[in-house]
């Protein structure tokens, strides 16, 4: 893992590669999460597993094996908190979303894999509003799931409907009002939504070949209202200023 100040100047990275305490397999598209508390969870989903760091890079605790059991992963793929420190994980080889203790310790699950409301086919990102409302981005499924702190399905919307085409969310993020910002994997897009899903603006062209993304995986806003999508096929990490 990489860190960098806001100018891009290389910080210091967590490089060490091998299946021991601090090391990592695979960082499942640069899959990340920070807490209130500036710690650090990170997706090495080679390893099965979650790993804690503090903001420093020293290693704090880890949990998950390979397996379907409560606690275990097939491929973790997206990860988030909460404003009261639970990490949220989905599996796209364990389609539930596993909620977690800040330590690790198993919550619940919810659902699994299928096509009916609250059911998942290949969940990849996922993020968590200040009210405890859980986003998951349902990627085969081609739509975005809302569900609430009980894992209660709520509402649920596609991609692509303002340019008449059927998009794949893949990463999501929200803001402090609730905004909910979805790339789409497929057309190279960014679309944003209300809290439930009434479609407000999209970001990037309406052909593939115009985009300004390629398959973005990532997504964060920051405090200074600047908006980071992580951009691999691009081989970069792009920041924007968002809109006023």
């Amino acid at each position: 893992m990489l860190v960098f100040d806001s100018a891009g100047k290389l910080l210091s990275k967590w490089n060490e590669r091998g299946r021991g305490e601090g090391a990592f397999n695979s960082l499942g598209f640069g899959r990340i999460a920070i807490d209130a508390n500036d710690n650090v969870f990170l997706v090495d989903n080679d390893n099965h597993r979650i790993q804690k760091f503090d903001r420093a890079g020293n290693f704090l605790a880890q949990w998950g094996s390979e397996g379907v059991e409560d606690g275990q992963f097939i491929r973790a793929i997206g990860i988030a908190t909460d404003k009261d420190g639970n990490v949220y994980v989905t599996d796209d080889g364990n389609p539930f979303v596993q909620k977690f203790d800040n330590n690790g310790e198993f919550l619940v699950k919810w659902d699994g894999r299928g096509v009916d409301n609250g059911q998942f086919n290949y969940a990849t990102g996922i993020a968590v509003d200040t009210q405890g409302n859980i986003f998951v981005a349902d990627y085969q499924n081609k739509r975005v799931q809302k569900l609430n702190s009980q894992g209660e399905f709520i509402v649920a919307w596609g991609m692509g409907g303002d340019i008449n085409a059927t998009g794949v969310p893949e990463a999501i993020a929200i803001d402090d009002q609730g905004l909910v910002y979805v790339t789409d994997y497929i057309f190279g897009r960014m679309q944003v939504f209300s809290n439930d899903g009434e479609f407000l603006w999209a970001w990037s062209a309406k052909k593939i070949s115009e985009s300004l993304f390629k398959r973005p995986v990532g997504i964060a806003l920051d405090a200074k209202g600047n908006i980071h999508i992580v951009n691999p096929s691009g081989n970069n990490m792009q920041i924007f200023n968002l809109p006023k």
